[in-house]
This record gives C-alpha cells, sequence and structure tokens, in this order.
C-alpha cells in the first residue's frame, strides 16, 4: 500500500464529543468488541505530539523535509468527500482518524458514512483508531478497552481491515493508555503541525498557518486537520497549491523542497502471515526440480 514520497511540483495541501442523542439512535448490532489480534510488532513507533507533553518521544530531525496528512474525527457527509477528491486527484495518500458514533444507526446518513468510510479504504487511504465517543480516556480510564475495541471492530466491520494505527482524543496519554495500546500493539499517533480548525472557523486562519509552518517545516510534519470543520476543508487546497508552488521555487534554487509522504512511513513493519501453503510449494518446487535434474543425467 505504500505510495513512495511524493515532491508535489504540480499542486500542495479540537474537537468535540458526539452528542448523546446522536450516539443513541439506532446503533447497529455489533459484535462483543475483542482486541485485534495482529502479529508482532517488530519496532516500536515514536509519539510525535506535544499534545503528549512530557511523554513525547519524537524529536524531528532536521532532514528530510517530510509530511503526512491526516484528518480527525469524521467521516464526514460535507467535509471528508471534499477531501477525498482533492487527495485523489493529487495521488496523495492520507490518514483518516474516525470516531465510531458517527458510524453506527440505521438513518439515511449513518449508511451513508459507513459506505464513505468504505470508499476513504477502497481508495488507498488509511482508516485509523479514534475511539468510539471521542472521550478523554486518560479521564475515563475504565472506558479504555471498550472504546479501542468497540471502534476497532465497527472499523473491520465496514472496512474489511482493522486498524493499524490509533490517535488518542486530545492528545491525551497517560501510562494507563500506553499499557492499553501496548497489549493491542497500537501505535499512538500524534501530531505537530495543528491550526486548532475547531477554535478558529476562519479559512484564512487555516491557510496563514499552515503556509507560515511550512515554509519554515524542518524534519517530518504531521498535520492535523479536522474534515468536520469547513475551514480546513476549504484551506486545504490552496494550502497544497501554495506548497506545489514553493516546491517549484525551491527546486530551481537548489533548495530543499518539501515532500508529502504516505501514512507508510507511520505504520511499523510487521511479518507476513504464512497461509499454509509455503512448505507445499517448497515441495513441489523440489520434486520438480529433482524430475529436471534426472532429465539431463
Amino acid at each position: 500500500m505504500s505510495c513512495g514520497g511524493l515532491v508535489l511540483l504540480p499542486t500542495l495541501v479540537g474537537t468535540s464529543d458526539a452528542p448523546a442523542a446522536v450516539r443513541r439512535a439506532d446503533p447497529v448490532p455489533l459484535a462483543r468488541p475483542v482486541p485485534a489480534e495482529v502479529p508482532e510488532i517488530a519496532r516500536a513507533v515514536p509519539l510525535w505530539t506535544p499534545g503528549h507533553g512530557p511523554h513525547t518521544k519524537f524529536r524531528p530531525a532536521a532532514r528530510p523535509r517530510e509530511l503526512v496528512l491526516s484528518f480527525d474525527d469524521g467521516p464526514d457527509l460535507r467535509g471528508t468527500p471534499v477531501i477525498l477528491n482533492e487527495l485523489d486527484r493529487r495521488g496523495l495518500k492520507g490518514i483518516f482518524f474516525v470516531t465510531g458514533w458517527r458510524l453506527t444507526g440505521q438513518r439515511p446518513e449513518d449508511f451513508a458514512r459507513r459506505e464513505l468510510l468504505r470508499k476513504i479504504a477502497a481508495h488507498g487511504h488509511l482508516v485509523a483508531n479514534h475511539t468510539l465517543d471521542h472521550h478523554n480516556l486518560c479521564q475515563k480510564p475504565g472506558e479504555q478497552a471498550v472504546q479501542i475495541d468497540g471502534n476497532a471492530e465497527i472499523i473491520a466491520q465496514a472496512t474489511g481491515v482493522r486498524p493499524l494505527l490509533f490517535r488518542a482524543p486530545y492528545g491525551a496519554f497517560c501510562h494507563s493508555l500506553e499499557a492499553a495500546l501496548a497489549a493491542r500493539e497500537l501505535p499512538d499517533i500524534g501530531w505537530n503541525l495543528d491550526p486548532q480548525d475547531w477554535k478558529n472557523g476562519s479559512e484564512d486562519a487555516v491557510y496563514r498557518y499552515l503556509v507560515g509552518k511550512l515554509a519554515r517545516l524542518e524534519g517530518r510534519g504531521i498535520l492535523l486537520l479536522h474534515d468536520t470543520h469547513l475551514a480546513s476543508v476549504r484551506a486545504l487546497p490552496r494550502a497544497l497549491d501554495w506548497l506545489a508552488r514553493e516546491n517549484r521555487r525551491a527546486v530551481a534554487e537548489g533548495r530543499e523542497p518539501v515532500t508529502i509522504v504516505s501514512y507508510d512511513v507511520l505504520v511499523p513493519p510487521r511479518p507476513i502471515a504464512e497461509s499454509g501453503l509455503e512448505h507445499l510449494v517448497a515441495d513441489l518446487a523440489a520434486d520438480v526440480g529433482g524430475s529436471v535434474e534426472r532429465l539431463f543425467r
């Protein structure tokens, strides 16, 4: 699923709990949430966000200049399709950290959001876990299992794939959450670029923030936008266009451009599980090789 690094020469690119009444409306029957069974992670993925405070383990190197695109709190029927079309048009891949309450229910909009989630995955973007109800899991540690596993189950039922990454609402981080995620071998991915669109509804303000930060970006940036906030949805194409122009200028002047990279830089390498056919294929190859050898004796 890797898309490799992309240098954009043609063109660049908060939060609140769901209302309780919406979360309770006509839930889709779900299997009892269980932790995802995944192979052993070969290496640890560091935390990336200032929101994780003193627990942050990541210190970006000065080079290369890279950008990962991530979107929280959706899927949203207004904003997410616009962002999805914009990324697809430019050949970019992003991470969509989704909340499960938007994906339950039997209303037409509930079915539409589940279909939109399948479209995100089918277009090669990564669907990741942002809990069921966007609760602060360090303030409510008793909810950690159901919030993480319940959302993983919803995502798996909709897309056929369990989420490989997690983002804590509000950037919350504590030792109990760290232990819960470690038990599930689920890396917690934060951010270091955040226009705080959830409290600033101005498209121009989001755009100015993005341009200012990207102009001075060193090392890898993980951009946090919300596909539920139209200020970011509308500012994203403008910022991507600006970055494309700036990248062309940087290349012409011999400076390092900002490369938008795929989410695979954050996903830990995992061993490929054996299918059970490996030994059969090996035996068959050995038999064929032996037969060929006998023909030429």
